[in-house]
């Protein structure tokens, strides 16, 4: 048996070693570890042209283990390495490799602000069927607020802890209300969903940030109201008629808007057929007060006019301050009341009253579809403004004692409100007469009714405990 020698064992890893070596010069390394790598590609077209691009390639190992390769091309391999390191570089933040303030902001919006995310939001709202005292509450948020606050800062900057401080330290600070911060609140917030959904912003700063809880009516509020409820209507009414304006405050007890009642003309009143239908009160529009808009620029850091006037007398100004005649709140705020006798007379003279002023000539109603046919009007025909409304229900109750702490106009709906429910008024019957929408009318009954639940349960509540007592056998 042939026994192999150390030479003869040396000698065949040599040519092993041999067999498996490099057949060319070894060359140096062309590039860096972790640059990747940048080649050229031919592509042959459809039409047999040929097409030559250069492709840029590098790896990424994972946190999970997994080894990612990113790949771009273009038309020269600068362009390529570029469109390919920012693909890497969100890769890694996306997995947590790099922090989210690594990559760079989008050149075309690094430089949008607060002021002008909400300008383009405002710009889009004119747009759309919204009332002219909507938008007026939106623009005067924005411009008294929001701008002075924010309108420099990148949106892309806005942080919720600032937001945080601003809603609940700084707005309380100036003396604003709950209802006032609120609208503020939404203002903002809408805005910011309008950057959101265009791709403008990614991140929302306002995301688990919560409005301030509205104001809610205390056990004692409620018992003024219930308390005024009951004797209200006859001490307003007895005022009223001594400065002919019995007409305006009843309807106001009916539970009619301002806005509805000062809007009413002279069809709002329908008699006919009273046998089959009974007399009606129609209530299908509202007044509004439209304000001119400026027509110079807001500065967006200050939330001032350039030209410093109101809107009134702004050289530039769009439109006319005006009044006008529009649709109820909401189509559930269209409905027809049917009133006693009596009531339908003392509206009726009203109106009569009325028509003869109009050929006087001092009337001068103000130009408008309908207005020169309203009901309720200043001694020249003109709508009454809604403050002088208010004066006028503070004059007529000043000497009535027992009123809830800051009785308003609106405070007489709510009054309306609690009667009919302590009068039994089912949930279909408030809907009818205080024009809610059907979907919200729970909710409506709760926030505005300060009825006796007690009074409505009592049979029940009566008849239960009667049973503990009753007649020995």
């Amino acid at each position: 048996m042939y026994e192999f020698r150390e030479d003869d064992i040396e000698q065949m890893a040599a040519l092993e070693r041999k067999k498996h070596a490099r057949k060319t010069p070894h060359k140096p390394k062309s590039r860096e570890d972790g640059e990747g790598t940048v080649y050229l590609v031919s592509r042959k077209l459809q039409d047999g042209t040929e097409r030559t691009y250069y492709r840029a390639a590098k790896g990424l190992r994972l946190p999970s283990g997994k080894h990612k390769r990113v790949v771009a091309q273009a038309a020269t391999a600068a362009e390529a390495v570029e469109k390919r390191d920012p693909k890497i570089l969100k890769l890694k933040v996306a997995w947590g490799l790099e922090p989210p303030e690594a990559l760079p902001p989008d050149s075309k919006l690094a430089y949008l602000t607060v002021g002008d995310c909400l300008s383009d939001w405002l710009a889009e709202r004119r747009t759309e069927d919204l009332t002219q005292n909507t938008i007026h509450m939106y623009d005067a948020r924005i411009r008294n607020h929001l701008l002075p606050a924010f309108g420099e800062t990148p949106v892309r900057l806005l942080s919720y802890g600032d937001l945080k401080v601003f809603f609940a330290e700084s707005l309380p600070a100036k003396g604003l209300g709950t209802d006032s911060i609120r609208q503020t609140f939404i203002t903002l917030k809408s805005a910011l969903d309008f950057y959101i959904r265009d791709g403008k912003l990614t991140v929302h700063p306002m995301m688990g940030l919560k409005p301030p809880v509205k104001k809610r009516k205390t056990v004692e509020d409620t018992k003024a109201i219930r308390r005024t409820s009951k004797f209200l209507g006859k001490y307003l009414m007895a005022e009223a008629r001594k400065t002919d304006q019995e007409a305006r405050w009843f309807l106001g007890m009916l539970g009619m808007r301002q806005g509805e009642v000062l809007g009413m003309t002279d069809d709002c009143l329908d008699g006919a057929r009273p046998k089959e239908r009974g007399r009606r009160v129609v209530i299908e529009q509202q007044l509004q007060r439209v304000s001119a808009r400026h027509g110079c620029e807001v500065n967006l850091s200050t939330g001032k006019h350039s030209c410093g006037r109101r809107s009134t007398h702004c050289p530039q100004k769009i439109g006319e301050t005006r009044f006008v005649l529009q649709k109820t709140k909401t189509e559930s705020g269209y409905r027809e009341i049917v009133i006693p006798e009596d009531a339908w007379q003392m509206l009726v003279a009203h109106r009569k009253r009325q028509q003869e002023g109009r050929k006087l000539a001092a009337f001068h109603p103000e130009p408008g579809e309908g207005l020169d046919r309203l009901l309720f009007t200043r001694e020249d025909g003109k709508p009454i403004y809604a403050q002088r409304d208010r004066q006028a229900l503070d004059d007529l109750v000043a000497s009535i004692k027992n009123l809830p702490e800051g009785l308003t106009v609106h405070t007489l709906r709510h009054i309306a409100t609690t009667s009919l429910i302590d009068g039994k008024a089912n949930r279909d019957d408030l809907i009818a007469m205080m024009g809610w929408s059907p979907k919200n009318a729970d909710a409506q009954i709760a926030t505005y009714s300060s009825a006796d639940v007690a009074l409505r349960a009592s049979g029940t509540s009566t008849g239960y405990v009667e049973s503990f007592f009753s007649p020995k056998v």
